[in-house]
């Protein structure tokens, strides 16, 4: 497969002095879940908000590295032209738009679609990946539960018809049986459409389960990396991040 993202040791700094990562590179194959694992305070979020280009707005920038896209650069680009580009980032916390309804907030992404196409042909698309939407569509997004309001949020990121989705802790605070669902419709996104993701992911199981390949960052740079069954088997891993004790030999 061909890389559609790529990152090259990669380092960014906040408000000029703050090291958040120093040199980290990874490769997303085109139609793949990748998953980042690391620490909090690892990087992985410092991670797609310089892929997304959004850092600026956090007073952060990248010092060194390359970020391309399918072999072109992206770094230097604005954030809306980043999704023009066919990269969406569903932002940890979900930050959809609360006071408006589920419908309004996937009308404000019909203005980042990359192709026309109707707009009741796009919702429908979410709409039959969550039917519980569908139900909630004239609600206020303010009034779902945690785990509706992150389906909206990847919603919004079908109607802009991305090729990649930058997917930051969609499990954070959601009851195990709302994440395992999520998880399946985002995999059948995966299949279906071809989408690639990248995955920021505190649930280490999970991630491993539904991605293909993995990385490790610790203090901002890449420790580890590997497919899922070769991370899973490894004690470190299994010890650190899957919560098993394991016995080395003497």
């Amino acid at each position: 497969m061909a890389a559609a993202l790529e990152i090259r040791d990669l380092a960014v700094v906040y408000q000029g002095v703050i090291q958040a990562l120093t040199n980290l590179s990874l490769r997303v194959p085109e139609g793949s879940i990748v998953a980042l694992l690391g620490a909090n305070g690892a990087g992985k979020t410092t991670t797609l908000k310089a892929v997304s280009g959004f850092l600026p707005l956090e007073d952060g920038r990248v010092t060194r590295g390359s970020i391309t896209l399918g072999g072109q650069d992206i770094l230097k680009l604005a954030p809306h032209m980043i999704v023009r580009r066919g990269i969406f980032h569903v932002r940890e916390g979900r930050h959809i738009f609360s006071e408006m309804t589920v419908e309004e907030n996937l009308i404000a992404s019909t203005f980042a679609q990359r192709k026309s196409r109707p707009r009741k042909d796009a919702f429908d698309e979410v709409y039959n990946y969550f039917p519980i939407l569908s139900q909630r569509r004239n609600q206020a997004a303010g009034y779902l539960s945690g785990g509706e309001q992150q389906m909206l949020a990847i919603g919004r990121a079908l109607v802009a018809d991305p090729e990649m989705i930058l997917l930051d802790e969609p499990s954070l605070g959601l009851a195990p049986l709302i994440v395992q669902e999520i998880f399946e419709i985002v995999a059948q996104i995966n299949r279906e459409k071809k989408v690639s993701i990248l995955l920021v992911e505190q649930n280490a199981v999970i991630a491993l389960k539904y991605a293909s390949y993995g990385y490790v960052i610790e203090n901002g740079r890449t420790v580890m990396a590997g497919s899922t069954e070769e991370l899973s088997a490894n004690e470190d891993i299994q010890k650190f991040y899957l919560g098993v004790e394991t016995e080395r030999a003497a």
